[in-house]
């Protein structure tokens, strides 16, 4: 894999890292979800959400940079993903903070889904809703929970997208004035 990798310019490389680890990201979630039988609450799936736009946009970064030959592209395409971990840091903060009482959550938090039943939505919009609360950590590990360690990750992603965006813009600056 280290041999692959190194074909790769290192925004290329950044989006490969991206597009795996949102991808085990969200494998992880659904099988805690499908296995474990662990909920998610309504910030679970927000943050499930970012992963699955940085996955998105790792792959059609890595096919302009491939399939087109572009620079610009992959370099736009690791930016974007630096501004989708940037708000799932953000997220994952905001619902760690929830979790440990550092403030409340939003109003939807308090039981999570709502099962709706197209044919009578006015009766299934009164159901009480059927999943967990915000603030109701199903797992941890080692005294971190899955909203915890999706912050250490989507912090983690962020430097790296990041650090890649800005390198390639440094070498095209140099480029261009050297040209």
């Amino acid at each position: 894999m280290l041999l692959l990798l190194n074909r790769f310019s290192l925004t290329e490389r950044a989006l490969v890292i991206s597009l795996v680890a949102s991808a085990a990201m969200i494998a992880g979630a659904h099988m805690f979800e499908r296995i474990g039988g662990l909920l998610p609450c309504i910030l679970c799936l927000d943050q499930r959400e970012a992963h699955w736009t940085a996955l998105a946009i790792s792959f059609v970064g890595l096919v302009i940079a491939r399939l087109f030959k572009s620079k610009m592209g992959a370099a736009a395409a690791v930016g974007a993903a630096a501004l989708v971990y940037a708000v799932s840091t953000g997220l994952a903060f905001y619902h760690t903070g929830v979790e440990y009482g550092y403030w409340p959550g939003p109003a939807i938090c308090s039981g999570g889904a709502v099962d709706l039943d197209i044919t009578n939505l006015a009766e299934s919009l009164d159901k009480p809703a059927s999943g967990p609360s915000c603030e109701d950590v199903q797992w941890r590990f080692l005294g971190i929970s899955m909203a915890g360690y999706n912050l250490l990750a989507s912090a983690g992603l962020f430097a790296l997208t990041l650090f890649a965006a800005l390198a390639e813009t440094r070498a095209a600056r140099r480029n261009h004035r050297s040209a």
